[in-house]
């Protein structure tokens, strides 16, 4: 810069204001002059995430029973007119039966008047705890979930589910906490191949406004989430045992955007992808009102993402063993198991009425 054209009257420390205006203009322009930068972002992965497989994994177990045992989700067939005073439904107890007809027991089924169309719901509560250093998390999910869903020639279903899920976490690396509430709209389709094969697909999209808390600070941001999930799944009925192989092919994108916390921290926006394969099977035993199960899968993942740097949360190949219990009397049915892999755990808990 050329001091001599500011014509300032202290001519002889013309070079040291001169040099302190391009200091200044360049300090402004700056863009880390605005706030500290953070990465909070990156440490609020995982509870995001966690809302993520739950919701996938609970439609995946509305839609073929599986992770957590052979009773699934009930369905609730709707009839086509109003005989039987049963408010024209009729239910289905497994999905490995609902595409047949004859397993329909209740509402409108002694006389065969329903349509095509069902409606199920489940609530689903799901605790976990991530140890995978260096962003370590524990926290609850608690989902609702309701579907409808059309049923073709008793060999292909096809439905939408809409998921409102509410997730508190302490993001325990910071001594923090993660609170957010969302939906997740996710159509899916089922495909019966043979008597015992059936191929799986479902997506889901949807969001929150988590807030997340650290010491006195405090931000809110936009977090929306995608997933598609394909599977197929063969049953083997052996007595009263039953085995389901399972593979799997997920892929989960998370994405948070950028935001300023209230004692002007600046975190940048950040994008993640995972992307999972799941290979495994469940062994189950029918025992009259409960059917305990237990299950091993092995998982391998791939993950990227915007930030460079950013620490994977999962494991590049892991295990996934749960064990568990499926239970139905009079009005009531549910699932209670608890899951565990390298570093991290869930507990999971599946409950509902049927008519």
């Amino acid at each position: 810069m050329n001091t001599a054209t500011l014509k300032l009257p202290f001519k002889h420390h013309s070079f040291k204001w001169g040099a302190l205006y391009v200091g200044a203009s360049l300090l402004i322009a700056s863009p880390d002059s605005k706030a500290q930068s953070s990465s909070t972002n990156q440490g609020s992965l995982t509870p995001a995430r966690a809302a993520s497989i739950a919701t996938s994994t609970a439609i995946t177990s509305a839609v073929v029973n599986n992770p957590f045992g052979g009773f699934g989700v009930y369905r609730y067939r709707l009839g086509s007119n109003g005989q039987n005073n049963n408010n024209g439904i009729a239910l289905a107890p497994i999905q490995s039966n609902s595409l047949d007809p004859n397993s329909y027991t209740g509402g409108l089924a002694a006389s065969a008047d329903w349509s095509n169309w069902s409606v199920w719901g489940t609530p689903v509560i799901s605790q976990f705890k991530n140890n995978i250093a260096p962003y370590t998390s524990n926290g609850t999910v608690v989902l609702g979930l309701i579907g409808l869903e059309y049923n073709y020639d008793d060999r292909l279903i096809s439905g939408i589910s809409l998921a409102a899920d509410s997730t508190s976490s302490n993001t325990t690396y910071n001594n923090g906490t993660y609170k957010s509430t969302g939906l997740t709209i996710s159509p899916y389709v089922a495909y019966q191949l043979t008597n015992s094969w059936l191929a799986d697909l479902s997506v889901g999209y949807g969001g929150s406004n988590p807030t997340t808390t650290v010491g006195g600070s405090t931000g809110t941001t936009n977090y929306s989430r995608f997933f598609a999930a394909a599977g197929l799944t063969d049953r083997i009925e052996m007595g009263k045992v039953t085995i389901t192989p399972r593979a799997s092919y997920t892929l989960y994108k998370d994405s948070l955007d950028a935001y300023t916390s209230s004692t002007g921290t600046y975190n940048s926006a950040l994008t993640t992808y995972l992307y999972q394969t799941k290979v495994g099977a469940q062994v189950s035993y029918d025992a009259k009102i409960m059917s305990p199960f237990i299950a091993a899968y092995q998982i391998f993942n791939t993950t990227s993402a915007s930030q460079p740097n950013t620490p994977a949360s999962v494991y590049p190949s892991t295990y996934q063993v749960m064990a568990g219990i499926n239970a139905s009397k009079g009005i009531f049915y549910g699932t209670v198991g608890y899951q565990i892999e390298r570093s991290t755990s869930q507990f999971r808990l599946y409950g509902g009425l049927r008519f």
